[in-house]
């Protein structure tokens, strides 16, 4: 069965940040206690092997805590959206991507918007780039691009893989929150098939629609 997802807030369909923030600076702070336990743990251990199969989790812990504050709303005012997406897709790479052989390239037009837009756009491109090394490399080695560009008044985001998913696949939970996202954002999303792998095409209002 498809699922549906609509973000919904008290006012103007906003969602509450100040909310948002406070519950990532609690994640962020169980992730900093889990890696402090676990290089306690390793440095208490005098067997080799434990010691560093015990590094190597916090290792993993402390990119998926950078991937998770990357994440996090940005201060107010105007965010470089070329600089956001490439810090954000370098955490995201180091914390999911690299141990599955997967590279991941970004080549973005320098856009200034407002924070909370740019923000909006980031998770979207992240659920983006999570559903092409799913469903588009399936688990495999392979590569995903990601491309962002000012069209008129409006920003396109593509990501595309070289894998081997197929436009009949039923949507899962990742193309309905990225929808939902693209819709909360005033925009839409496109899904393309080739031979050569999947496209998925974000296409947005550079600035917020009053209604």
């Amino acid at each position: 069965m498809p699922l549906d997802f609509h973000l919904t807030a008290a006012s103007d369909r906003e969602l509450p940040l100040h909310l948002v923030e406070e519950i990532s600076h609690r994640v962020a702070n169980e992730y900093a206690e889990a890696i402090a336990g676990l290089s306690l743990a390793a440095a208490g251990d005098g067997r080799p092997d434990v010691r560093q199969v015990l590094k190597h989790a916090a290792d993993r812990l402390h990119a998926h805590a950078e991937a998770h504050r990357a994440l996090m709303p940005p201060i107010d005012g105007q965010v470089n959206l070329a600089d956001y997406l490439g810090r954000l897709c370098a955490t995201f790479s180091r914390a999911t991507l690299a141990d599955r052989c997967v590279r991941l390239s970004v080549d973005t037009d320098e856009i200034w918007l407002p924070a909370d837009r740019a923000w909006r756009i980031g998770l979207t491109v992240a659920e983006l780039i999570r559903n092409a090394a799913r469903h588009g490399l399936r688990g495999r080695a392979g590569s995903i691009g990601v491309k962002v560009a000012q069209a008129g008044d409006d920003v396109v985001c593509a990501v595309c893989d070289d894998g081997s998913c197929v436009a009949d696949t039923t949507p899962g939970r990742g193309v309905a929150v990225a929808r939902a996202l693209a819709d909360d954002l005033g925009g839409s999303i496109e899904w393309l098939f080739t031979s050569r792998g999947c496209l998925a095409r974000l296409r947005i209002p550079a600035a917020a629609r009053v209604s």
